[in-house]
């Protein structure tokens, strides 16, 4: 009898390909995805998916190739590797700005009157929580937040009562 796949299953199996194609990313600059999908084993579906996902996350980025090619590399949008602690007043101040809107770490700093420092620590633990996905336009990078946490906050969102929402 066949046993489909658990979404715990397919996750699983994702996170090992995210990590088989971040292992080759990481031993030259460049790569064609050709001949990433031969590097690594992977079908090209499967490859593609990996890529996808670490693309959302902002992990890996697509590189001016010639013609049709697709080149990947490393993305590094400078966000330190930290854990997912409970939300700090800077975390929640620059989620609340990004909610509805994307923005770099330099103009953001600027609106909310923070250093540059002080909101790259808040969006490394807003990353840390899988809140944000970032975009790289030339060098500059874009933060802005995820689709499920902004649907997720529009609902959680009191109903006009004028108070600030709590997070727990």
């Amino acid at each position: 009898m066949f046993n489909p796949p658990t979404l715990e299953d397919l996750q699983e199996t994702r996170r090992a390909n995210e990590k088989l194609v971040l292992s080759a990313l990481d031993s030259k600059p460049e790569w064609v995805e050709t001949e990433l999908a031969k590097t690594t084993g992977l079908a090209l579906s499967h490859l593609r998916a990996a890529l996808a996902s670490l693309l959302d996350q902002g992990r890996v980025r697509r590189l001016p190739g010639t013609g049709t090619r697709a080149v990947y590399g490393l993305a590094d949008p400078g966000l330190a590797d930290v854990p997912a602690t409970p939300l700090t007043a800077d975390a929640k101040k620059v989620r609340d700005y990004l909610e509805g809107r994307a923005d770099s770490a330099l103009y953001m700093s600027e609106q909310l009157r923070m250093t540059r420092e002080d909101v790259m620590t808040a969006l490394s633990l807003l990353n840390a929580h899988g809140m944000v996905t970032c975009t790289f336009v030339g060098s500059l990078v874009i933060f802005r937040m995820k689709e499920v946490q902004a649907l997720g906050a529009e609902q959680a969102a009191p109903a006009a009562t004028g108070k600030k929402k709590q997070v727990a």
